[in-house]
């Protein structure tokens, strides 16, 4: 009698604590971002709209930038999302790391810093094409 007691008591432990882990984890729910979110519109640097990204659905980009010894510059590749991480996998120099979030409060649009975020060169904000 006692260890089926001990059972019940067991069960009813584990469901209450796994109760708390589903509550817990619905609230500190992290955003997932889709790839469907990079594609449509243009990635432009704030007041440089030279240098943007375009991302296509099957996994390629096409980044424009500016070299100040060749001037005006294509690159392209593969690019990967993993959560908040885009990795631009470049096809003739080395992959680039840059964090993908949305703003914040009533800030709807959508944001990709180069990493390390606080000596970044690349900020770039989603925007329609020309």
């Amino acid at each position: 009698m006692i260890k089926h007691y001990i059972r019940i008591s067991t069960t009813l432990l584990f469901l209450f604590i796994t109760s708390i882990s589903h509550a817990q984890k619905a609230q500190d729910k992290a955003v997932e971002y889709d790839d469907r979110l990079l594609f449509g519109g243009c990635w432009f640097v704030p007041h440089n709209a030279g240098v943007n990204l375009r991302f296509s659905e099957n996994s390629n980009f096409k980044f424009e930038d500016f070299d100040k010894d060749k001037g005006e510059v294509t690159f392209t590749g593969k690019y990967l999302l993993d959560g908040h991480n885009l990795w631009l996998l470049f096809n003739d120099k080395p992959k680039q790391k840059f964090y993908f979030y949305k703003g914040d409060g009533a800030d709807d649009n959508y944001y990709l810093k180069g990493y390390p975020l606080k000596t970044t060169t690349y900020y770039f904000v989603h925007g329609e094409c020309d």
